[in-house]
């Protein structure tokens, strides 16, 4: 069933390969006109999580862009917030109308 509204998440958590993964499966249910919103420092960086003492690890946003387009998904937007937390906004579109299907 398709997904209608914005996701969020911590993608960071989890290792490279399950990232990619994580986010070719949301984009496979993500309803179009639905969005996907997750932070991941923007430069390729591995550390420790404060807050869970996981290991996590970002792709950096160059290899998200690529991910994100590969999938079918328009990055909307990047931004940080006042905690330095970066932010990936991304959407899938809905289909362009074809002929008959209205203006």
């Amino acid at each position: 069933m398709p997904c209608p509204a914005r996701t969020w998440g911590l993608l960071f958590l989890l290792s490279p390969a399950h990232q990619r993964q994580l986010l070719t499966r949301i984009a496979a249910v993500l309803a179009p006109g639905g969005r996907r919103l997750f932070t991941a420092p923007a430069r390729p960086l591995i550390w420790r999580d404060a807050m869970t003492g996981l290991e996590s690890q970002s792709l950096g946003a160059p290899a998200y862009r690529q991910h994100l387009n590969a999938l079918g998904l328009t990055l909307l937007s990047e931004y940080e917030d006042e905690g330095q937390n970066h932010y990936f906004d991304a959407l899938r579109p809905a289909p362009a109308p074809g002929p008959g299907r209205g203006h």
